[in-house]
Protein backbone atom coordinates (compact mmCIF):
# COMPACT_ATOMS: atom_id res chain seq x y z
CA UNK A 1 0.00 0.00 0.00
CA UNK A 2 1.33 3.02 -1.32
CA UNK A 3 1.90 6.47 0.99
CA UNK A 4 -1.49 8.30 1.39
CA UNK A 5 -1.40 11.37 -0.52
CA UNK A 6 -2.27 14.57 1.82
CA UNK A 7 -5.27 16.76 0.17
CA UNK A 8 -3.88 19.67 -1.53
CA UNK A 9 -5.06 22.15 0.62
CA UNK A 10 -3.33 20.90 3.99
CA UNK A 11 -0.73 23.91 4.68
CA UNK A 12 -2.15 26.23 2.69
CA UNK A 13 -1.62 29.86 4.88
CA UNK A 14 -4.86 31.17 7.24
CA UNK A 15 -5.84 33.78 4.62
CA UNK A 16 -6.58 31.09 1.75
CA UNK A 17 -9.58 29.40 3.80
CA UNK A 18 -12.90 31.66 4.64
CA UNK A 19 -13.07 31.01 8.28
CA UNK A 20 -10.08 32.02 9.13
CA UNK A 21 -9.55 34.44 6.64
CA UNK A 22 -13.14 36.02 6.57
CA UNK A 23 -15.51 35.05 8.98
CA UNK A 24 -13.21 35.13 12.50
CA UNK A 25 -10.72 38.41 11.03
CA UNK A 26 -10.90 41.75 11.47
CA UNK A 27 -12.83 43.23 8.18
CA UNK A 28 -10.85 46.94 8.99
CA UNK A 29 -7.59 44.98 9.05
CA UNK A 30 -7.53 42.24 6.11
CA UNK A 31 -4.26 40.19 6.36
CA UNK A 32 -2.36 39.42 3.16
CA UNK A 33 -5.81 40.21 1.04
CA UNK A 34 -2.92 42.37 -1.66
CA UNK A 35 0.77 41.97 -2.35
CA UNK A 36 1.78 44.69 -5.10
CA UNK A 37 3.75 44.17 -8.09
CA UNK A 38 5.48 47.30 -7.10
CA UNK A 39 5.69 50.38 -4.78
CA UNK A 40 4.47 54.15 -5.29
CA UNK A 41 7.60 56.41 -5.08
CA UNK A 42 7.63 59.91 -3.20
CA UNK A 43 8.49 61.17 -6.61
CA UNK A 44 6.17 59.77 -8.75
CA UNK A 45 3.31 62.05 -10.42
CA UNK A 46 -0.03 60.04 -9.98
CA UNK A 47 -2.89 60.53 -12.09
CA UNK A 48 -6.28 59.52 -11.29
CA UNK A 49 -9.87 58.89 -12.95
CA UNK A 50 -12.44 56.90 -12.71
CA UNK A 51 -15.68 57.19 -11.08
CA UNK A 52 -16.44 58.91 -7.71
CA UNK A 53 -14.52 56.43 -5.37
CA UNK A 54 -11.41 57.13 -7.19
CA UNK A 55 -11.83 60.47 -5.74
CA UNK A 56 -11.30 59.03 -2.29
CA UNK A 57 -8.32 57.81 -3.41
CA UNK A 58 -6.72 60.83 -4.85
CA UNK A 59 -7.79 62.93 -1.57
CA UNK A 60 -5.84 60.67 0.94
CA UNK A 61 -2.78 60.54 -1.35
CA UNK A 62 -2.81 64.20 -1.46
CA UNK A 63 -3.24 64.13 2.52
CA UNK A 64 -0.15 62.13 2.48
CA UNK A 65 2.25 64.26 0.63
CA UNK A 66 1.70 62.36 -2.83
CA UNK A 67 2.26 64.17 -5.75
CA UNK A 68 -1.68 64.20 -7.42
CA UNK A 69 -1.14 67.39 -9.05
CA UNK A 70 -4.00 69.10 -10.45
CA UNK A 71 -3.30 70.83 -14.13
CA UNK A 72 -6.79 72.34 -15.19
CA UNK A 73 -8.46 75.78 -14.17
CA UNK A 74 -9.58 76.08 -11.48
CA UNK A 75 -11.95 78.93 -12.76
CA UNK A 76 -16.13 77.57 -12.09
CA UNK A 77 -15.47 74.49 -11.06
CA UNK A 78 -16.62 71.97 -8.20
CA UNK A 79 -13.88 70.46 -7.43
CA UNK A 80 -10.06 69.81 -8.14
CA UNK A 81 -10.30 65.91 -6.63
CA UNK A 82 -9.41 64.43 -10.04
CA UNK A 83 -5.82 65.56 -12.12
CA UNK A 84 -7.97 67.42 -14.25
CA UNK A 85 -11.61 68.40 -14.49
CA UNK A 86 -12.78 65.58 -16.29
CA UNK A 87 -15.41 64.66 -13.72
CA UNK A 88 -16.27 61.43 -13.21
CA UNK A 89 -15.78 58.51 -15.88
CA UNK A 90 -17.66 55.70 -15.11
CA UNK A 91 -16.78 53.29 -18.46
CA UNK A 92 -13.09 53.00 -19.89
CA UNK A 93 -14.98 53.86 -23.24
CA UNK A 94 -15.34 57.49 -21.79
CA UNK A 95 -11.08 57.38 -21.19
CA UNK A 96 -10.63 56.22 -24.44
CA UNK A 97 -12.67 58.87 -26.18
CA UNK A 98 -11.62 61.46 -23.99
CA UNK A 99 -7.85 60.71 -24.95
CA UNK A 100 -8.61 60.05 -28.49
CA UNK A 101 -9.40 64.43 -28.70
CA UNK A 102 -6.47 64.59 -27.09
CA UNK A 103 -4.42 63.01 -29.70
CA UNK A 104 -7.15 64.51 -32.34
CA UNK A 105 -8.29 61.05 -33.18
CA UNK A 106 -11.70 61.98 -32.48
CA UNK A 107 -13.26 65.41 -33.58
CA UNK A 108 -13.51 67.98 -30.27
CA UNK A 109 -16.56 67.22 -28.72
CA UNK A 110 -19.00 70.28 -29.11
CA UNK A 111 -21.86 68.69 -27.86
CA UNK A 112 -23.14 71.63 -25.42
CA UNK A 113 -26.53 71.23 -23.56
CA UNK A 114 -28.19 74.50 -22.77
CA UNK A 115 -29.23 74.97 -18.44
CA UNK A 116 -30.47 78.16 -16.40
CA UNK A 117 -29.67 80.71 -19.94
CA UNK A 118 -26.29 79.09 -20.49
CA UNK A 119 -24.64 75.84 -21.50
CA UNK A 120 -22.95 72.69 -19.87
CA UNK A 121 -20.64 70.38 -21.53
CA UNK A 122 -22.22 67.43 -22.17
CA UNK A 123 -19.32 64.69 -21.98
CA UNK A 124 -18.82 66.30 -18.37
CA UNK A 125 -21.96 68.03 -17.42
CA UNK A 126 -21.48 68.28 -13.40
CA UNK A 127 -18.15 69.86 -13.04
CA UNK A 128 -19.20 73.47 -12.93
CA UNK A 129 -20.38 75.40 -10.16
CA UNK A 130 -22.63 77.30 -12.73
CA UNK A 131 -23.90 77.05 -16.42
CA UNK A 132 -21.08 78.61 -19.16
CA UNK A 133 -22.54 82.07 -20.63
CA UNK A 134 -22.09 81.11 -24.43
CA UNK A 135 -21.18 77.75 -26.33
CA UNK A 136 -18.03 80.02 -27.75
CA UNK A 137 -16.90 79.83 -24.01
CA UNK A 138 -17.80 76.64 -23.39
CA UNK A 139 -15.61 75.35 -26.41
CA UNK A 140 -12.41 77.25 -25.34
CA UNK A 141 -12.70 76.19 -21.63
CA UNK A 142 -12.78 72.79 -23.54
CA UNK A 143 -9.86 73.10 -25.82
CA UNK A 144 -7.60 74.19 -22.26
CA UNK A 145 -9.31 71.15 -20.56
CA UNK A 146 -8.28 68.85 -23.43
CA UNK A 147 -4.50 70.56 -23.28
CA UNK A 148 -4.15 69.77 -19.25
CA UNK A 149 -5.69 66.30 -19.82
CA UNK A 150 -2.78 66.16 -22.55
CA UNK A 151 -0.32 67.47 -19.77
CA UNK A 152 -1.85 64.80 -16.92
CA UNK A 153 -1.13 61.64 -19.50
CA UNK A 154 2.30 62.72 -20.44
CA UNK A 155 3.67 63.81 -16.97
CA UNK A 156 2.17 61.06 -15.24
CA UNK A 157 4.19 57.64 -13.51
CA UNK A 158 1.15 55.78 -12.32
CA UNK A 159 -2.48 55.96 -13.26
CA UNK A 160 -5.10 54.88 -10.82
CA UNK A 161 -8.03 54.52 -12.30
CA UNK A 162 -11.38 53.16 -10.76
CA UNK A 163 -13.88 50.82 -12.86
CA UNK A 164 -17.42 52.13 -12.26
CA UNK A 165 -20.03 50.97 -14.56
CA UNK A 166 -20.62 49.12 -17.15
CA UNK A 167 -23.91 50.93 -18.40
CA UNK A 168 -24.09 54.05 -20.16
CA UNK A 169 -25.74 56.24 -22.85
CA UNK A 170 -24.71 57.51 -26.07
CA UNK A 171 -25.22 60.34 -28.30
CA UNK A 172 -26.39 58.24 -32.14
CA UNK A 173 -24.70 61.33 -34.14
CA UNK A 174 -21.24 60.68 -32.82
CA UNK A 175 -21.35 57.77 -30.97
CA UNK A 176 -20.27 59.47 -28.12
CA UNK A 177 -20.44 58.22 -24.71
CA UNK A 178 -21.74 60.21 -21.95
CA UNK A 179 -21.38 59.83 -17.91
CA UNK A 180 -24.97 60.11 -17.33
CA UNK A 181 -27.93 59.51 -19.43
CA UNK A 182 -29.74 63.07 -21.24
CA UNK A 183 -32.35 64.66 -18.57
CA UNK A 184 -30.31 63.73 -14.91
CA UNK A 185 -28.15 66.01 -14.77
CA UNK A 186 -28.97 68.59 -17.94
CA UNK A 187 -29.98 67.75 -21.52
CA UNK A 188 -33.00 66.05 -22.87
CA UNK A 189 -33.52 62.83 -23.11
CA UNK A 190 -34.71 61.25 -27.14
CA UNK A 191 -34.81 58.13 -27.91
CA UNK A 192 -33.98 59.14 -31.24
CA UNK A 193 -31.34 60.88 -30.41
CA UNK A 194 -29.40 58.68 -27.71
CA UNK A 195 -29.25 55.14 -26.99
CA UNK A 196 -28.63 53.12 -24.23
CA UNK A 197 -25.52 50.06 -24.14
CA UNK A 198 -24.32 47.94 -21.45
CA UNK A 199 -20.34 47.13 -22.41
CA UNK A 200 -19.26 43.74 -22.41
CA UNK A 201 -15.91 41.46 -21.01
CA UNK A 202 -14.88 41.75 -24.74
CA UNK A 203 -15.65 45.75 -25.01
CA UNK A 204 -13.66 46.76 -21.76
CA UNK A 205 -10.86 44.84 -21.88
CA UNK A 206 -10.01 46.15 -25.68
CA UNK A 207 -10.60 49.64 -24.29
CA UNK A 208 -8.31 49.07 -21.48
CA UNK A 209 -5.60 48.27 -24.16
CA UNK A 210 -6.36 50.79 -26.26
CA UNK A 211 -6.14 53.55 -23.41
CA UNK A 212 -2.63 52.11 -22.06
CA UNK A 213 -1.62 52.44 -25.53
CA UNK A 214 -2.49 56.23 -25.96
CA UNK A 215 -0.93 56.83 -22.51
CA UNK A 216 2.12 55.43 -23.60
CA UNK A 217 2.47 56.86 -26.84
CA UNK A 218 1.23 60.33 -24.95
CA UNK A 219 4.66 59.55 -22.96
CA UNK A 220 6.98 58.91 -26.06
CA UNK A 221 6.76 55.19 -25.53
CA UNK A 222 8.09 55.45 -21.67
CA UNK A 223 6.40 52.89 -19.46
CA UNK A 224 4.44 53.84 -16.53
CA UNK A 225 2.00 51.40 -13.62
CA UNK A 226 -1.40 51.04 -13.72
CA UNK A 227 -3.58 50.37 -10.37
CA UNK A 228 -6.98 49.08 -11.14
CA UNK A 229 -9.95 49.24 -9.30
CA UNK A 230 -13.34 48.32 -9.04
CA UNK A 231 -15.69 51.06 -7.57
CA UNK A 232 -17.77 49.35 -4.57
CA UNK A 233 -20.68 51.78 -5.18
CA UNK A 234 -23.82 49.96 -6.38
CA UNK A 235 -25.83 51.38 -9.41
CA UNK A 236 -28.28 53.86 -8.91
CA UNK A 237 -30.39 52.48 -11.38
CA UNK A 238 -30.58 50.22 -14.80
CA UNK A 239 -31.91 50.83 -17.67
CA UNK A 240 -32.09 46.65 -17.98
CA UNK A 241 -35.42 45.33 -17.56
CA UNK A 242 -34.42 43.34 -14.40
CA UNK A 243 -33.99 44.08 -10.72
CA UNK A 244 -30.71 46.57 -9.57
CA UNK A 245 -29.26 44.10 -7.37
CA UNK A 246 -28.99 41.70 -11.07
CA UNK A 247 -27.45 44.42 -12.73
CA UNK A 248 -25.39 45.41 -9.96
CA UNK A 249 -24.19 41.72 -9.70
CA UNK A 250 -23.38 42.14 -13.58
CA UNK A 251 -21.77 45.24 -13.67
CA UNK A 252 -19.22 44.57 -10.90
CA UNK A 253 -18.81 41.31 -11.96
CA UNK A 254 -17.77 41.83 -14.96
CA UNK A 255 -15.16 44.55 -13.76
CA UNK A 256 -13.90 42.40 -11.86
CA UNK A 257 -13.04 39.74 -14.60
CA UNK A 258 -11.45 42.10 -16.40
CA UNK A 259 -9.59 43.68 -14.08
CA UNK A 260 -7.98 40.37 -13.53
CA UNK A 261 -7.36 39.28 -16.69
CA UNK A 262 -5.80 42.20 -17.85
CA UNK A 263 -3.43 42.43 -15.14
CA UNK A 264 -2.76 38.92 -15.33
CA UNK A 265 -1.42 39.87 -18.89
CA UNK A 266 0.07 43.06 -18.20
CA UNK A 267 3.22 43.39 -15.60
CA UNK A 268 2.91 47.05 -15.44
CA UNK A 269 -0.94 47.08 -13.94
CA UNK A 270 -1.84 46.09 -10.54
CA UNK A 271 -5.30 45.07 -9.21
CA UNK A 272 -5.85 46.48 -6.01
CA UNK A 273 -9.18 45.20 -3.85
CA UNK A 274 -11.57 48.36 -2.72
CA UNK A 275 -14.10 46.52 -4.04
CA UNK A 276 -13.36 43.28 -1.97
CA UNK A 277 -12.51 45.62 1.56
CA UNK A 278 -15.84 47.17 1.29
CA UNK A 279 -18.23 44.54 0.48
CA UNK A 280 -16.52 42.00 3.02
CA UNK A 281 -19.20 40.36 4.44
CA UNK A 282 -17.25 40.29 7.75
CA UNK A 283 -18.46 43.67 7.82
CA UNK A 284 -22.14 43.16 8.21
CA UNK A 285 -22.86 46.02 5.82
CA UNK A 286 -21.60 48.81 8.14
CA UNK A 287 -18.93 50.11 5.73
CA UNK A 288 -21.99 51.43 3.49
CA UNK A 289 -24.64 54.36 4.74
CA UNK A 290 -28.47 53.56 5.67
CA UNK A 291 -29.08 53.48 1.80
CA UNK A 292 -27.09 50.70 1.26
CA UNK A 293 -25.11 52.07 -1.69
CA UNK A 294 -23.03 55.47 -0.35
CA UNK A 295 -20.06 54.31 1.39
CA UNK A 296 -18.81 55.66 5.05
CA UNK A 297 -16.12 56.75 6.09
CA UNK A 298 -14.93 54.85 8.12
CA UNK A 299 -14.73 52.10 4.60
CA UNK A 300 -12.50 54.58 2.84
CA UNK A 301 -10.28 54.59 5.71
CA UNK A 302 -10.08 51.04 5.40
CA UNK A 303 -9.39 50.58 1.99
CA UNK A 304 -7.07 53.62 2.20
CA UNK A 305 -5.07 52.21 5.24
CA UNK A 306 -4.55 48.78 3.03
CA UNK A 307 -3.59 51.03 -0.14
CA UNK A 308 -1.00 52.98 2.00
CA UNK A 309 0.68 49.79 3.47
CA UNK A 310 0.66 48.05 0.25
CA UNK A 311 2.02 50.78 -2.32
CA UNK A 312 4.52 52.76 0.09
CA UNK A 313 7.44 51.56 1.41
CA UNK A 314 8.69 52.61 4.34
CA UNK A 315 11.23 55.41 3.49
CA UNK A 316 8.16 56.70 1.38
CA UNK A 317 5.85 56.72 4.56
CA UNK A 318 8.68 58.12 6.24
CA UNK A 319 8.67 60.88 4.07
CA UNK A 320 4.58 61.11 3.11
CA UNK A 321 3.50 61.60 6.59
CA UNK A 322 -0.21 62.63 7.01
CA UNK A 323 -0.72 66.53 7.35
CA UNK A 324 -2.61 66.69 10.57
CA UNK A 325 0.45 67.13 12.68
CA UNK A 326 -25.15 90.03 5.67
CA UNK A 327 -26.50 87.51 8.48
CA UNK A 328 -26.57 83.59 7.83
CA UNK A 329 -30.33 82.27 6.68
CA UNK A 330 -30.29 78.76 8.17
CA UNK A 331 -29.44 79.75 11.59
CA UNK A 332 -32.19 79.11 14.76
CA UNK A 333 -34.12 82.02 15.77
CA UNK A 334 -33.81 81.32 19.12
CA UNK A 335 -29.91 80.83 18.67
CA UNK A 336 -28.75 84.29 19.84
CA UNK A 337 -30.15 83.43 23.47
CA UNK A 338 -28.87 80.18 23.71
CA UNK A 339 -25.26 80.65 22.52
CA UNK A 340 -24.85 83.85 24.88
CA UNK A 341 -25.95 81.90 27.93
CA UNK A 342 -24.33 78.38 26.63
CA UNK A 343 -21.58 80.67 26.95
CA UNK A 344 -21.47 82.27 29.32
CA UNK A 345 -18.91 82.45 31.81
CA UNK A 346 -16.32 81.68 29.44
CA UNK A 347 -13.79 84.53 29.82
CA UNK A 348 -12.07 84.64 26.22
CA UNK A 349 -12.45 81.02 25.94
CA UNK A 350 -10.54 81.69 22.50
CA UNK A 351 -7.81 84.22 23.57
CA UNK A 352 -5.56 84.35 21.20
CA UNK A 353 -5.96 81.46 18.64
CA UNK A 354 -2.75 79.65 18.83
CA UNK A 355 -0.99 77.53 15.81
CA UNK A 356 -2.81 74.49 14.61
CA UNK A 357 -5.88 74.64 16.05
CA UNK A 358 -9.33 73.01 15.20
CA UNK A 359 -11.89 75.62 14.81
CA UNK A 360 -15.19 74.43 15.37
CA UNK A 361 -18.19 76.77 13.65
CA UNK A 362 -21.50 76.64 14.22
CA UNK A 363 -24.88 77.41 14.71
CA UNK A 364 -26.78 77.60 18.34
CA UNK A 365 -26.28 73.76 18.58
CA UNK A 366 -22.43 74.37 18.79
CA UNK A 367 -22.81 75.32 22.58
CA UNK A 368 -24.39 71.86 23.73
CA UNK A 369 -21.48 70.38 21.66
CA UNK A 370 -19.26 73.23 23.01
CA UNK A 371 -19.87 71.96 26.56
CA UNK A 372 -19.00 68.09 25.83
CA UNK A 373 -16.11 68.79 23.91
CA UNK A 374 -14.40 71.00 26.84
CA UNK A 375 -14.89 68.03 29.09
CA UNK A 376 -12.66 65.74 26.81
CA UNK A 377 -9.10 65.66 26.41
CA UNK A 378 -9.06 67.22 23.52
CA UNK A 379 -11.49 69.91 24.35
CA UNK A 380 -7.57 72.69 24.57
CA UNK A 381 -7.44 71.80 21.05
CA UNK A 382 -9.99 73.63 19.79
CA UNK A 383 -11.24 77.37 18.76
CA UNK A 384 -14.59 77.66 19.45
CA UNK A 385 -17.01 80.40 17.10
CA UNK A 386 -20.38 80.79 17.51
CA UNK A 387 -21.60 82.30 14.36
CA UNK A 388 -24.34 84.17 16.45
CA UNK A 389 -21.76 86.28 18.62
CA UNK A 390 -19.66 87.10 15.37
CA UNK A 391 -19.20 90.62 14.64
CA UNK A 392 -18.64 89.75 11.12
CA UNK A 393 -20.33 87.12 8.42
CA UNK A 394 -18.02 84.44 7.58
CA UNK A 395 -20.25 82.99 5.77
CA UNK A 396 -19.66 85.92 3.23
CA UNK A 397 -16.00 86.45 3.24
CA UNK A 398 -14.60 82.72 2.51
CA UNK A 399 -12.75 84.19 -0.50
CA UNK A 400 -11.50 87.32 1.43
CA UNK A 401 -9.76 85.80 4.41
CA UNK A 402 -10.40 81.64 4.00
CA UNK A 403 -12.01 81.11 6.93
CA UNK A 404 -9.97 81.49 9.62
CA UNK A 405 -10.63 84.90 11.22
CA UNK A 406 -13.66 85.24 13.53
CA UNK A 407 -14.05 88.96 14.85
CA UNK A 408 -16.59 88.73 17.94
CA UNK A 409 -19.30 91.63 18.95
CA UNK A 410 -17.66 93.81 21.98
CA UNK A 411 -21.09 93.42 23.32
CA UNK A 412 -19.98 89.79 23.93
CA UNK A 413 -16.96 90.38 26.47
CA UNK A 414 -16.24 86.97 27.26
CA UNK A 415 -14.43 86.43 23.62
CA UNK A 416 -11.70 88.20 22.18
CA UNK A 417 -11.19 88.46 18.56
CA UNK A 418 -8.88 85.51 16.88
CA UNK A 419 -7.43 83.48 14.28
CA UNK A 420 -5.66 80.79 12.96
CA UNK A 421 -2.08 80.87 11.71
CA UNK A 422 -1.39 77.23 10.56
CA UNK A 423 -5.21 75.88 9.76
CA UNK A 424 -5.60 72.26 10.62
CA UNK A 425 -8.96 71.20 10.84
CA UNK A 426 -12.37 72.63 10.93
CA UNK A 427 -15.55 71.10 12.30
CA UNK A 428 -18.80 72.99 11.06
CA UNK A 429 -22.34 71.66 13.83
CA UNK A 430 -25.74 72.08 12.53
CA UNK A 431 -25.76 75.23 9.70
CA UNK A 432 -28.59 73.79 7.85
CA UNK A 433 -28.47 70.26 7.52
CA UNK A 434 -31.15 67.91 8.84
CA UNK A 435 -32.79 68.17 12.36
CA UNK A 436 -34.02 71.39 12.66
CA UNK A 437 -33.68 72.34 9.68
CA UNK A 438 -36.05 69.70 8.10
CA UNK A 439 -38.60 71.96 9.25
CA UNK A 440 -37.25 74.83 8.38
CA UNK A 441 -37.22 74.01 4.91
CA UNK A 442 -41.46 74.55 4.88
CA UNK A 443 -40.93 77.81 6.42
CA UNK A 444 -39.91 79.64 9.31
CA UNK A 445 -39.43 78.65 13.19
CA UNK A 446 -39.93 81.25 15.65
CA UNK A 447 -38.44 80.91 19.30
CA UNK A 448 -40.74 79.68 21.69
CA UNK A 449 -40.58 83.12 23.68
CA UNK A 450 -41.94 85.05 21.22
CA UNK A 451 -45.63 86.19 21.60
CA UNK A 452 -47.29 84.34 19.38
CA UNK A 453 -49.95 81.23 19.63
CA UNK A 454 -48.32 77.70 19.57
CA UNK A 455 -49.57 76.87 16.05
CA UNK A 456 -47.56 79.84 14.83
CA UNK A 457 -44.21 79.19 16.09
CA UNK A 458 -43.45 76.27 14.04
CA UNK A 459 -44.29 75.41 10.05
CA UNK A 460 -46.71 72.74 9.52
CA UNK A 461 -44.91 69.61 7.78
CA UNK A 462 -47.40 68.05 5.40
CA UNK A 463 -48.75 64.31 6.55
CA UNK A 464 -47.10 61.96 4.16
CA UNK A 465 -46.91 58.15 3.50
CA UNK A 466 -44.50 57.36 1.41
CA UNK A 467 -41.26 58.79 0.26
CA UNK A 468 -42.07 60.21 -3.68
CA UNK A 469 -40.09 61.79 -5.77
CA UNK A 470 -41.34 65.54 -5.48
CA UNK A 471 -40.66 64.83 -1.78
CA UNK A 472 -37.19 64.44 -2.83
CA UNK A 473 -36.86 66.59 -5.30
CA UNK A 474 -38.51 69.66 -2.89
CA UNK A 475 -35.69 68.86 0.01
CA UNK A 476 -32.96 68.59 -2.83
CA UNK A 477 -34.32 72.48 -3.78
CA UNK A 478 -34.31 73.74 -0.45
CA UNK A 479 -30.59 71.97 0.15
CA UNK A 480 -29.12 73.73 -2.94
CA UNK A 481 -27.71 76.85 -0.38
CA UNK A 482 -26.10 75.27 2.04
CA UNK A 483 -24.20 72.86 -0.36
CA UNK A 484 -22.44 75.69 -2.23
CA UNK A 485 -21.57 76.78 1.00
CA UNK A 486 -20.29 73.63 1.35
CA UNK A 487 -18.51 73.88 -1.95
CA UNK A 488 -16.84 77.44 -1.28
CA UNK A 489 -15.45 75.24 1.94
CA UNK A 490 -13.86 73.08 0.04
CA UNK A 491 -12.32 75.41 -2.84
CA UNK A 492 -11.73 78.43 -0.69
CA UNK A 493 -10.66 77.34 2.77
CA UNK A 494 -6.42 75.94 3.69
CA UNK A 495 -8.15 73.71 6.55
CA UNK A 496 -6.13 70.43 5.92
CA UNK A 497 -9.94 68.63 6.69
CA UNK A 498 -13.19 69.48 6.84
CA UNK A 499 -15.95 67.74 9.39
CA UNK A 500 -19.63 68.60 9.41
CA UNK A 501 -21.72 67.86 12.71
CA UNK A 502 -25.11 67.67 11.18
CA UNK A 503 -27.92 69.43 13.76
CA UNK A 504 -29.76 67.12 16.02
CA UNK A 505 -34.06 66.31 15.92
CA UNK A 506 -35.73 67.94 17.85
CA UNK A 507 -36.75 66.55 21.03
CA UNK A 508 -39.98 64.54 21.10
CA UNK A 509 -41.12 66.82 24.16
CA UNK A 510 -40.58 69.46 21.50
CA UNK A 511 -41.95 68.10 18.73
CA UNK A 512 -45.11 67.88 20.62
CA UNK A 513 -45.49 71.15 21.56
CA UNK A 514 -44.70 72.89 18.49
CA UNK A 515 -46.04 70.27 15.89
CA UNK A 516 -48.86 68.63 17.82
CA UNK A 517 -49.76 65.04 19.39
CA UNK A 518 -51.08 63.98 15.79
CA UNK A 519 -48.17 65.27 13.66
CA UNK A 520 -46.00 63.35 16.16
CA UNK A 521 -47.89 59.85 16.35
CA UNK A 522 -48.70 59.69 12.68
CA UNK A 523 -44.94 58.86 11.54
CA UNK A 524 -44.70 61.59 8.49
CA UNK A 525 -41.71 62.88 10.53
CA UNK A 526 -39.86 59.57 9.63
CA UNK A 527 -40.60 60.18 5.81
CA UNK A 528 -39.55 63.60 5.97
CA UNK A 529 -35.93 62.25 7.28
CA UNK A 530 -35.77 59.89 4.42
CA UNK A 531 -36.79 62.09 1.58
CA UNK A 532 -34.66 64.93 2.97
CA UNK A 533 -31.77 61.91 3.50
CA UNK A 534 -31.71 60.51 -0.38
CA UNK A 535 -31.94 64.73 -1.63
CA UNK A 536 -28.93 64.94 0.69
CA UNK A 537 -26.80 62.18 -0.52
CA UNK A 538 -27.61 63.28 -3.92
CA UNK A 539 -25.59 66.33 -3.21
CA UNK A 540 -23.08 65.50 -0.31
CA UNK A 541 -21.90 62.90 -3.36
CA UNK A 542 -20.55 66.26 -5.41
CA UNK A 543 -18.22 67.02 -2.47
CA UNK A 544 -15.18 65.86 -1.83
CA UNK A 545 -13.02 66.95 1.07
CA UNK A 546 -16.07 67.56 3.33
CA UNK A 547 -16.57 64.78 6.09
CA UNK A 548 -20.31 64.55 7.21
CA UNK A 549 -20.79 63.34 10.94
CA UNK A 550 -24.35 62.31 11.41
CA UNK A 551 -26.18 61.08 14.72
CA UNK A 552 -27.13 57.53 14.85
CA UNK A 553 -30.99 57.95 14.61
CA UNK A 554 -31.17 54.16 15.89
CA UNK A 555 -29.80 54.97 18.98
CA UNK A 556 -30.82 58.77 19.73
CA UNK A 557 -34.02 58.59 17.94
CA UNK A 558 -37.89 57.42 19.08
CA UNK A 559 -39.67 55.45 16.89
CA UNK A 560 -41.29 58.79 15.59
CA UNK A 561 -38.28 59.98 13.79
CA UNK A 562 -37.44 62.91 16.67
CA UNK A 563 -35.17 62.79 19.48
CA UNK A 564 -35.71 60.77 22.74
CA UNK A 565 -36.69 63.14 25.56
CA UNK A 566 -33.26 61.70 27.22
CA UNK A 567 -32.08 64.58 25.36
CA UNK A 568 -34.32 67.31 26.24
CA UNK A 569 -33.47 70.08 28.24
CA UNK A 570 -36.29 70.59 29.97
CA UNK A 571 -37.58 73.67 28.59
CA UNK A 572 -40.99 73.49 26.11
CA UNK A 573 -40.22 74.40 22.50
CA UNK A 574 -36.81 74.63 23.07
CA UNK A 575 -35.36 72.79 19.92
CA UNK A 576 -31.33 72.10 21.51
CA UNK A 577 -30.30 68.87 22.99
CA UNK A 578 -28.06 68.59 26.19
CA UNK A 579 -24.78 68.36 25.68
CA UNK A 580 -24.86 63.96 26.38
CA UNK A 581 -26.97 63.88 22.70
CA UNK A 582 -23.69 64.78 21.44
CA UNK A 583 -21.38 61.98 22.99
CA UNK A 584 -21.68 59.70 19.82
CA UNK A 585 -20.72 62.38 16.95
CA UNK A 586 -18.00 63.33 18.48
CA UNK A 587 -16.43 60.27 19.44
CA UNK A 588 -16.86 59.49 16.02
CA UNK A 589 -14.59 63.41 15.23
CA UNK A 590 -12.16 62.16 17.58
CA UNK A 591 -11.32 59.48 15.64
CA UNK A 592 -11.70 60.78 12.61
CA UNK A 593 -9.17 63.34 13.68
CA UNK A 594 -6.56 61.00 14.63
CA UNK A 595 -6.65 59.07 11.76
Amino acid sequence: MGKQVASPYDNLAAERFWRSGVADANPGKVKDIHNPRWGIAGTDTIVTMGSCFAQHIANVLRERGLRVPFYDTTENIKSQTYSANYGNIYTVRQAVELIEEVVGKRPVSEEFWPVDGGFVDAVRPNVFERPVASKEALATQRSAHLEAVRTAFEQLDVLIFTLGLTEAWAINATGRTLPVAPGVVAGVFDPALHRFHNFGHDEILTDLDALCAEVKSLRGGRDFKLILTVSPVPLTATYEDQHVLKSTTYSKAVLRVVAEEFVRNNAFADYFPSFELVNNPAAKGRYFEANMRSVRAEAVDVVMSHFIAAYLPEDTMAKTKRRTSGKATTLDADCEEELIEGFEGEKNVNAFAQDDLTVMFGDSHITAAYHNTVERPEGREFAYAPIRLLANNPAQEIGVHGFRTFIFRKEHSNFRDFFVQNPQDLVMVGMGFFGDNIVRAHGIMRPEREERPRAELTPQLPAVHDVTQDLVRFYALKLQSQMNLAGRLEKFTAYQRIFWIVSPDMPEATARFRLGDEFVDGGSYKIHKAAYKIAFDMWADKLSRITFVHHPWDQLCADNGFTKDDYFTGLPGNIHCTPSYFNPALDELMRLRRL
